[in-house]
């Protein structure tokens, strides 16, 4: 194929202005991030983790003191139950030995 050859025009555009790069950032300057505005945003996302986190560290604190208090609570009850069984057997063994009550009935 034979193609007939085109002529090129006589002007062809060009780009000739030079652009100075150092220019450009005073155009396309970023604007600078309202700092109290991404604290709020950070703070309002991490706010469920550290309830989260603050409910764990108490529920744990409770059962560590409960958990000492409940030793010290049940040894001291035991102490006065066992106490109490003593008593409760002395006084019994006592009114064994001690003579029985007139009857007021007759």
């Amino acid at each position: 194929m034979n193609t007939p050859s085109r002529q090129l025009p006589r002007f062809i555009p060009t780009l000739t202005e030079v652009v100075d790069p150092a220019s450009l950032n005073s155009t396309a300057r970023q604007t600078k991030p309202d700092v109290e505005a991404l604290i709020g945003r950070v703070q309002r996302q991490v706010q469920p983790i550290f309830e989260r986190r603050l409910q764990e560290e108490f529920e744990r604190l409770v059962r560590t003191l409960v958990a000492r208090q409940w030793d010290d609570v049940s040894g001291k009850l035991q102490a006065e139950m066992d106490m109490f069984v003593r008593q409760a057997v002395i006084d019994a063994l006592g009114s064994q030995n001690l003579p029985e009550p007139p009857d007021s009935h007759s």
